[in-house]
């Protein structure tokens, strides 16, 4: 029998080791707290092919590299087909996955914020650092805003939405620290609840059982 040519054998290697699309698959968003951590360590599956990894999780974020312009990802802005509606969106949650940031969210409603948030993506960074400078961090939470920063806008002069803060727009809310993975988790859900939906949408939250 003869023996195969040295060709023949670097082929059959090569069929025979990983692809690099599963070896860059290895970890899941979960594992990341910013998009930009995420897009610098590219070891998660890119769903839809666009070079940004984990669009849904929460700023700062980054580009593909070589692409230019500001560093907010697409995933926190609406596309040019984004859905328009004039109804308030009730965006379901666990209640029972996210109890903390349920008793934040009627806590906050207790004390006069809004029931109904107005979607309001440009600089929804800004807005959370300038809310929560001067509000220390603790170890193993984060500090959950509600109304959340895109969240915090105004819709039209008849629908005010927020009013509560300016300068940019709807700044102030209420904060409570939150277990980092609920917090976290509950961010994700609600980028990707929100992703189709044009800036100027009414929003609440809505808890479930389960």
């Amino acid at each position: 029998m003869k023996r195969a040519g040295p060709m023949l054998v670097a082929v059959i290697a090569v069929l025979l080791m990983p692809s690099a699309a599963s070896a860059a698959s290895a970890a899941t968003c979960s594992d990341y707290s910013t998009q930009a951590a995420a897009q610098r360590a590219a070891d998660t599956r890119d769903a839809d092919g666009d070079g940004l990894y984990c669009e849904s999780l929460p700023c700062p974020c980054l580009k593909p590299a070589g692409s230019s312009g500001s560093s907010s990802p697409p995933a926190t802005k609406p596309k040019a087909s984004c859905v328009r509606t004039s109804r308030v969106l009730r965006l379901r949650f666990s209640a029972t996955k996210y109890k903390n940031i349920k008793r934040h969210t009627e806590r906050a409603i207790a004390r006069g914020w809004p029931r109904v948030m107005v979607l309001n993506r440009p600089r929804a960074g800004k807005r959370r650092d300038r809310l929560l400078e001067g509000i220390p961090t603790r170890a193993g939470f984060d500090r959950d805003e509600y109304p959340a920063a895109v969240g915090r806008g105004r819709s039209n002069a008849k629908q005010r939405g927020l009013v509560r803060g300016s300068n940019p727009i709807g700044w102030r809310a209420d904060v409570a620290y939150v277990p980092s993975g609920e917090n976290r988790s509950h961010g994700s859900s609600l980028g990707a609840k929100l992703r189709r939906f044009c800036n100027g949408t009414r929003f609440r939250f809505v808890f479930t059982s389960g």
